[in-house]
């Protein structure tokens, strides 16, 4: 149960205004602002849903001048990370961008401690999904979307870090064509209608 309430808290908000709190997660602590390693100044708040006090849920912020009020900073979310299973290693990593818009996402869906998934987003949408081998540190499924639906993927079948299996989708509805890569160049030279 508390894994679907962190799943839950974790990946239903996406702006910052929406995740400045956390329904369920006790704080534990806010740090000040403090100089950070590439985004300038942050700062982070924890919180805690497992019930162990010890954190699970971080969330890092920017300061910048609010618009309608120049003389109070206002807060922007830039990252979002947590521990899902409670064994103390980060599992899911959130990246927003200027606007608090989610822009990246990266997990580990098995909690082997090792990246599993990255998705990537335009305005909050996504545009493209890298999905790695069990426990490996080569990507073996590479998907792309347009307007939330996938109009490509590509899959590496040999373990060599590169497509030899390609799809296209027609309107991310329905499967158009179906490729190979016959020279082993890493791009599909060789394709048939997949009807």
């Amino acid at each position: 149960m508390r894994f679907v309430l962190v799943a839950f808290l974790i990946l239903g908000c996406s702006s910052a205004e929406e995740n400045t709190k956390q329904e369920g997660a006790v704080p534990i602590s806010a740090e000040p602002i403090m100089p950070g390693a590439k985004t300038g100044q942050f700062a982070v708040e924890k919180g805690n849903v497992g019930g162990d006090e010890r954190p699970d849920v971080w969330n890092y912020y920017r300061e910048i001048p609010d618009p309608k009020d120049p003389s109070a900073p206002k807060r922007v979310l830039v990252k979002k990370e947590a521990d899902l299973n409670f064994d103390g290693r980060k599992d899911i990593t959130r990246e927003f961008d200027e606007e608090g818009t989610l822009s990246r996402e990266e997990a580990d869906l098995d909690y082997d401690g090792k990246l599993d998934q990255i998705n990537v987003y335009d305005k909050g949408v996504l545009t493209e999904k890298h999905v790695y081998r069990a426990g490996g540190d080569k990507v073996f499924i590479w998907k792309y979307f347009e307007e939330g639906k996938m109009v490509r993927m590509f899959r590496d079948d040999s373990g060599d870090g590169r497509p030899d299996y390609c799809e296209l989708w027609y309107a991310g509805e329905k499967l158009s064509k179906v490729g190979k890569d016959t020279n082993n160049d890493g791009e599909c030279d060789y394709w048939e209608n997949a009807e």
